[in-house]
Parts: C-alpha cells; sequence; structure tokens
C-alpha cells in the first residue's frame, strides 16, 4: 500500500485557522475549569449549639472541615468564596459558549477530523485531572484525528471509527508523585459513567453497561504501576515502549456535537512502524491486521509528505531503530525508492 502525495487532501489556510482558534479557545476553557475545580465544592455555615460556624468541603463526598466561628474574617471569607466562584462560573459559560461556536465553524468544514463525543467527554477530564500528556496519552485508531491535523491533510485511510478506546501509561515510573495528587483513570472514568467495572478476565480494560470499552496499556518501563490505579496492564508489552520514543503531538480537535477534544498522542514515526509490526504480529487478530497495515503506510507516507522537519525520517531516526522495527522502514522505503540521508544505514543487522 503506496499513498501518493496528490491522495492527501490539504486543509486550506482558512481551516487550519479555524481549528487554531477552536484550540485557542479550548486551553482558555480549560484553564477557567481547573480554577474552578480546585475552589472548595461547598462552603456554608453549619450550627453547633447557639453558635455558626464557617465549614468547607473541598469534594461533594467530603464530610467537611470547620474553619471558624461566625464574624467578620469567616463572613468575609465566604463572601470572596461566593463572588470568586460565581466569576468562575460565569467565565466557564462564557468560554463554553466560545469552544462550542468555534467547533461548529470547524464542523462545517467537514473534511476536518472531528472524534466521538464518548471518547471526548473521557480525554476533557483527563485533560483537567492533569493526567493527559502528564500520564496517559491516546493510542490507536483514536490518535489519527491528532496526525491529521498535524500534517494538515485529510488521509486517504486509517481514520476509522472504533467502539473502544485505548489509553497508555507515560509517566516514568521512578517519578516522583505529583504535590496535587490527581484523580485516577478509573476514578475519572466512574465520573462520567458509574457503570463502568474492571473486567475481571482483562485487568487492563474497564467495561461500562453499554459495553464500550476502555484499555489502559503500559510498556515494561512504566512498571511497577501506581498503587493506586486499580487497572492492571500487561508488563510485557514491548511494543509499547516503541511509543513513549521520540517527539509526542498535541491539539485539538472538534466533536461530532460540537465540543472540543485534547489528543496528546505519540510520534507519529514510531507510530506508523508500530502498526506495521502489529501487522505481522503471530498472537493479533487475523481481522485488525490489514487495517493496522493501511494506517502504519498511510501514517509514514503522510509524515514523509507533511513532517520532514518536525518529524524526519532521516539518518538519526534510522539509526534509533530496534531490530525488531528496521525490517518495516526497509520495506517501506525500498518500496518508494526512498532515501535516507544515508542509505547504508537501512541495511538490516
Amino acid at each position: 500500500m503506496i499513498y501518493a502525495e496528490s491522495e492527501f487532501l490539504r486543509f486550506t489556510a482558512d481551516s487550519q485557522r479555524i481549528a487554531a482558534n477552536l484550540e485557542q479557545a479550548y486551553y482558555a476553557w480549560l484553564e477557567v475549569v481547573r480554577q474552578l475545580r480546585e475552589m472548595p465544592s461547598t462552603m456554608h455555615w453549619v450550627a453547633r449549639g447557639d453558635s455558626a460556624y464557617l465549614s468547607v468541603k473541598m469534594y461533594s463526598n467530603d464530610s467537611g472541615t470547620t474553619i471558624g466561628k461566625r464574624g467578620p474574617s469567616t463572613e468575609k471569607m465566604l463572601a470572596e468564596y461566593q463572588r470568586g466562584k460565581s466569576v468562575l462560573k460565569e467565565r466557564v459559560a462564557t468560554l463554553d459558549t466560545l469552544v462550542s461556536e468555534r467547533a461548529s465553524l470547524y464542523r462545517r468544514l467537514r473534511f476536518l477530523p472531528t472524534i466521538p463525543d464518548r471518547q471526548a467527554e473521557i480525554l476533557r477530564e483527563i485533560d483537567i485531572s492533569g493526567k493527559l500528556s502528564n500520564d496517559l496519552m491516546v493510542v490507536g485508531t483514536n490518535a489519527f484525528s491528532a496526525y491529521e491535523l498535524a500534517c494538515g491533510a485529510r488521509f486517504p485511510a486509517g481514520n476509522e471509527e472504533t467502539e473502544d478506546f485505548d489509553l497508555t501509561w507515560c509517566r516514568p515510573a521512578s517519578s516522583s508523585p505529583s504535590e496535587h495528587p490527581r484523580k485516577t483513570l478509573f476514578g475519572i472514568l466512574r465520573s462520567i459513567d458509574s457503570t463502568y467495572r474492571i473486567n475481571p478476565k482483562k485487568p487492563y480494560q474497564a467495561t461500562n453497561s453499554t459495553g464500550y470499552e476502555v484499555e489502559l496499556l503500559a510498556a515494561p518501563s512504566r512498571h511497577p504501576f501506581p498503587s493506586e490505579e486499580i487497572f492492571s496492564p500487561m508488563a510485557t508489552l514491548i511494543e509499547q515502549e516503541w511509543l513513549l520514543n521520540g517527539s509526542p503531538i498535541g491539539n485539538v480537535i472538534a466533536t461530532i456535537r460540537n465540543r472540543a477534544c485534547p489528543l496528546y498522542v505519540p510520534d507519529p514515526r514510531w507510530m506508523a512502524l508500530h502498526k506495521l509490526w502489529l501487522s505481522e504480529k503471530p498472537e493479533r487478530n487475523p481481522l485488525k491486521r490489514e487495517k493496522d497495515a493501511r494506517q502504519g503506510n498511510v501514517l509514514l507516507d503522510a509524515v514523509r509528505y507533511f513532517l520532514p522537519h518536525s518529524h524526519p525520517l532521516n539518518n538519526d531516526f534510522v539509526l534509533g531503530l530496534p531490530g525488531d522495527l528496521l525490517p518495516y522502514f526497509n520495506e517501506w522505503a525500498k518500496g518508494r525508492d526512498f532515501i535516507p540521508e544515508n542509505p547504508a544505514q537501512f541495511d538490516s543487522p
């Protein structure tokens, strides 16, 4: 499968401007939402005997903490909290409208990539929590929308919608825990849909009442896995190690229902070769192999045409490839008469 540059539909300058405007609105919204989430859930008076005390709940299921008897200082504290929360709520509503307007403009350009709202809702909550890019990356077919935006072109193949959702853990096992602990991935899923459960036969997978699957994968170097996460990713997936290499890509796309969705995905070169390798993995579902090969080829072709400066397929990149992936690059390059800076360097070891 060889994809000529003419088979890719280039985005116009106007469409790229609209996509950039959506991203700007989303990150403005994200900042304010995070500020709002960091505020106490509630702050109110509670009666104790003949006196009233100011009680603060950081979370809705928090039992609350009393911070002082009613008086000028606590009344001022409550007034500032109420005023601050009201202002943030108004800003969130305003920015939510702006995001929706810009997503609507984006959606009118029907060739720009979109993502279903079910995945988008999960990714927004992951991003609000601070886990996207710090702890988690999107892998699999859902990543291809990000690659299309990065390339500024619609791919002729590869971006087929799926009924599952794959994430990989990217935080190093040796990293220090966050000063402000983030929600777990499972906690995020349950906050969206309380029917999510860990699949006892596949402890790396959570499913909800409709059968929708969210899988958490992890490279061997990311083990031991954080104890607070109840997912149990397989520890032997060397292919997940490859997806941690290079320069990941992050951007924002519109959803089908005119919302915005953040994506943080692996380096497209490594993802492409990972897909080509998967297409011949003996344990791989045979029904997925053709799709893997198609996605790998179209993505590597796209990188060649559209990302030569940010993600070059040059000698330095080829020299860094492991022996498992080098033959796939060689085969791709040979079929296209593509020669890196030093052609002698893509002979198989």
